[in-house]
């Protein structure tokens, strides 16, 4: 096999002479990416059955996170989810996927699309205004409750860096006979050292290779951990749900991004600056730095009127945050990050906090929460139904036609197939929605 990487063989092939009579159309000559756009011609092997240099891709992919085999792709961490659920339940059309119910759309359209039943189970909701980790003994209590379940989903860490023990919830689905899914999208950086702390653990875990690493973006990795579920289902829903045309400047980019992992000391100057701003943001006064045991030390939560403070930050100082929400606001850092950018953010938000003590958070959090899932029907069978527009007023005790999500991240509020309860409501009302498709009866 060759010794090149994917980026190394294609720069050297686009500066050989070779003239492209192949798509795409813009023939390496127009466009300020098209130097490196190519096709699959020879030597450059076949994401979809790769044998080649791809393979030895996604052989460097498995090696970095200690896993037996990796799957690559450039539809993003999405369509790896919504291959494994497929992939899991392909045998198991009467079964059911137990799935955390702070999970991303993408779970529930991969639940759509395989259509099985599903059933939820609620993360803990703490002193925090977000979601926290899904408890073991929660994934234990429904197995033990229901054995037609034969995949569990999870998301660790989440969107706000919340890691649940995912170990301990794969020893229980093992004993069970089930499959342990683990949408790793946020931690990439997971496991690769001890500063990070260990990756995931399951039979399936996908990681997306843009959030926190330097690949390029809708780049993601399948790690298939053990012989539970078989290659060969795996590669025939990625057939389905990945592109037959995958970009070459996609797939270079994360041949770079695995070059730069396997370098010595390529982690230090992060993780250097996430230590040196932790020190930092320690010492606010106003708005409140979120710790906790079981956190993802790159995302950085400010307990505060989110909203405010970002565009604070925005106007004031010229930094953009990943999200802001009246209670809180999300910083994440990345693999990009230096001392001198961190020292910047860390500055601003140290200034503001001493500008505008008004952003301190709103009193306390009564630690209560819920996303009220309440299944009449499969997610496929919802959304195949005819449906009638409904005020939200008169929307109690009908079933939800159509996803409702929070975005950013994507986790949905109602789904198909859900019964709309008075808690769901008042929910919606919260978020000034007025209309509502329900399935017509």
């Amino acid at each position: 096999m060759n010794k090149k990487s994917l980026h190394q063989q294609l720069e050297e092939y686009c500066s050989s002479g070779y003239l492209p009579m192949h798509m795409p159309g813009g023939k390496r000559r127009m466009g300020t990416l098209a130097p490196r756009d190519i096709t699959e011609i020879k030597g450059f092997d076949d994401l979809h059955r790769p044998g080649g240099i791809i393979k030895k891709l996604e052989d460097d992919l498995a090696d970095i996170w200690h896993a037996p085999e990796a799957f690559l792709s450039v539809n993003g961490a999405t369509a790896m989810i919504e291959s494994a659920v497929c992939a899991v339940m392909r045998y198991f059309p009467e079964g059911k996927v137990l799935a955390a119910s702070n999970c991303h759309l993408s779970v529930w359209h991969g639940i759509e699309m395989c259509g099985c039943m599903h059933k939820t189970v609620d993360p803990v909701f703490c002193e925090a205004p977000f979601a926290m980790e899904v408890l073991p003994a929660s994934v234990e209590k429904a197995l033990e409750e229901d054995p037609s379940i034969k995949a569990v989903v999870i998301t660790s860490p989440t969107y706000e860096g919340i890691i649940s023990d995912t170990a301990s919830v794969y020893e229980i689905t093992r004993k069970h006979g089930c499959a342990l899914i683990i949408d790793e999208s946020h931690g990439a950086h997971l496991g690769l050292d001890d500063f990070w702390g260990n990756e995931a653990c399951g039979d399936l875990v996908i990681k997306s290779l843009h959030k926190t690493l330097s690949s390029p973006t809708q780049t993601a990795v399948m790690l298939r951990y053990s012989d539970l579920i078989p290659a060969e289902d795996i590669r025939h829903y990625i057939d389905i749900f990945e592109s037959s045309s995958p970009s070459y400047l996609l797939m270079s980019g994360v041949s770079e991004t695995a070059d730069l992992l396997r370098a010595k000391g390529a982690l230090c100057m992060w993780e250097k600056a996430v230590s040196e701003a932790e020190q930092k943001l320690a010492s606010l006064q106003n708005i409140r730095l979120f710790t906790a045991d079981n956190k993802d030390r790159s995302k950085i939560i400010l307990l505060c009127k989110g909203k405010n403070l970002a565009q604070i930050l925005r106007d004031e100082y010229k930094i953009e945050t990943e999200a802001a929400f009246d209670t809180h606001l999300i910083a994440m850092t990345g693999i990009g990050d230096t001392v001198e950018t961190m020292t910047r953010f860390t500055g601003a938000v140290l200034q503001a906090d001493n500008d505008y003590p008004e952003l301190s958070p709103y009193g306390t959090y009564n630690g209560s929460g819920s996303y009220s899932h309440k299944p009449q029907m499969t997610l496929a069978d919802a959304s195949r139904c005819r449906w009638i527009c409904t005020d939200v007023c008169d929307a109690e005790g009908r079933i939800c036609a159509e996803f409702i999500y929070d975005y950013p991240p994507g986790i949905p509020v109602l789904m198909p197939g859900d019964l709309i309860t008075s808690e769901a409501v008042c929910l919606l009302n919260d978020r000034s929605v007025t209309k509502i498709m329900t399935v017509s009866s």
